[in-house]
């Protein structure tokens, strides 16, 4: 294996293992809203099961949506299991 070879493996690995451990600064609350997402619960019952009101359930939706530079709850769950926020 050459050097060139070399720095591109490693730099796969360091790339993978970022991307894995990368939580984009979600707080623990919005990880809480993210994986009743992932679970397929609706915002109403995201509000009923945290006793939180339907605005503050968008409230945190939006700012997950943010953070993880998604437009749709759709994308929102694939890259939550895709990079494993949850």
């Amino acid at each position: 294996m050459n050097e060139a070879i070399a720095k591109k493996v490693v730099q796969f690995f360091a790339n993978e293992n970022k991307s894995s451990q990368n939580d984009y600064a979600l707080s623990a609350r919005e990880k809480e809203v993210l994986r009743f997402l992932v679970s397929g619960h609706s915002y109403k019952m995201i509000a009923a099961d945290m006793f939180i009101t339907l605005e503050t359930v968008r409230s945190h939706i939006k700012h997950i949506y943010d953070k993880l530079h998604v437009n749709s709850k759709t994308e929102a769950v694939i890259k939550a299991m895709r990079d494993r926020l949850i």
